[in-house]
């Protein structure tokens, strides 16, 4: 089995009850990233700098380009900026301290424009990086 494929089984068993997606952020121990995902859709991912990615649907509907995004090196970044990974994080959190340790201006623009209102909006929180981890929206 391939680890995108172990991935994929985790989400697809973690929905089998409800039978329907619901808007998540998935952190993934062996990558050391995090993926926020808030529609199950075709995406092409749209790299902003070394440690952001958005996710733009192939087919939008309702106006809204974007549905989700991935923070790479979710782990190490935190250890750099001295974040306790004790108990899960607020991705706003990881979000704000993206944005200020970033030259770049598209990872502000990227961040305010796409990743918080997305997390706000579908309600997605926290995230555990302590292992491989699955944070559903609130209820």
């Amino acid at each position: 089995m391939t680890h995108d494929h172990s991935i994929a089984e985790r989400v697809r068993d973690l929905f089998a009850s409800t039978g329907r997606f619901r808007p998540c952020a998935i952190f993934d121990e062996r990558l050391d990233c995090i993926r926020v995902v808030a529609r199950d859709s075709s995406v092409t991912e749209i790299r902003i700098d070394n440690r952001l990615t958005v996710l733009e649907d192939n087919h939008p509907r309702y106006g809204r380009k974007y549905v989700g995004f991935t923070i790479k090196g979710a782990r190490h970044f935190c250890h750099e900026q001295g974040v306790s990974l004790a108990a899960p994080i607020r991705l706003a959190d990881i979000l704000d301290r993206l944005v200020a340790a970033s030259p770049e201006p598209a990872v502000g623009i990227a961040v305010n424009a796409i990743a918080k209102p997305l997390v706000e909006e579908w309600r997605i929180e926290r995230v555990d990086l302590s292992h491989n981890g699955v944070s559903l929206q609130a209820a």
